[in-house]
């Protein structure tokens, strides 16, 4: 049986392309694992703990890049290990150079314990080198990220709410509260100022903006 691991670190980033992926290979809902959870390490990973219930020995775990299954090199490898001692194997698409010591020298065992040794330092060094990659890659990406932000923060542009968003929703609310001295709901300026927290500048400016849309 194939089974199918997609991931990413936070509920911002996206999963479609690696379900997609895996659904064009011959994935199901039944077969395709997905979450959104950091890779630091195995600890709460809902999908990852589901899926070694349902995997069995002869079984198949494919993954877009093995840096899915975590972020640590040496726990990804020990993983990998446990993985092969059931003889459960792991498919890497980007790294599909992996693929065949994945499978018949870690998992199957045909090397002898020389050449296995010899293979599993490699194993270690790509294993590495990848996930730094993958690792500096995710760096990268958040640094364009963080200055698309700030090019786009020079041109005017906001992002997120303000402490101002939060006045002004307030004004809305208790300002009209200071138009009628006659309703039992009235409450002076200064009581509205002190109840929205804002200064008693930004007050009258956000009432002459009220009043200029008006």
């Amino acid at each position: 049986m194939k089974y199918f691991y997609a991931r990413v670190s936070s509920a911002t980033q996206n999963l479609d392309r690696q379900v997609k992926l895996f659904k064009e290979m011959g994935g199901t809902d039944r077969n395709v694992f997905q979450e959104k959870k950091s890779g630091k390490d195995f600890k709460n990973r809902e999908a990852w703990l589901e899926l070694m219930e349902w995997v069995n020995p002869g079984d198949t775990i494919v993954v877009k890049n093995l840096d899915r299954i975590g972020r640590n090199a040496k726990e990804v490898r020990e993983m990998l290990l446990s993985l092969a001692n059931n003889n459960i194997t792991v498919e890497s698409i980007d790294q599909a150079y992996l693929n065949n010591f994945l499978k018949d020298k870690l998992a199957n065992r045909e090397a002898d314990s020389l050449a296995e040794a010899m293979l599993n330092a490699m194993l270690d060094t790509m294993l590495e080198v990848d996930l730094l990659k993958a690792e500096w890659e995710r760096k990268e990406l958040r640094k364009r990220q963080l200055e698309g932000i700030e090019r786009a923060i020079a041109k005017g542009t906001k992002f997120g709410r303000t402490k101002n968003d939060e006045f002004r929703e307030n004004f809305n609310k208790i300002y009209p509260l200071t138009r009628d001295k006659d309703s039992p709901d009235y409450i002076s300026v200064k009581d509205a100022i002190s109840t929205i927290g804002c200064s008693k500048a930004m007050f009258y400016k956000m009432e002459k903006e009220l009043n200029e849309e008006s």
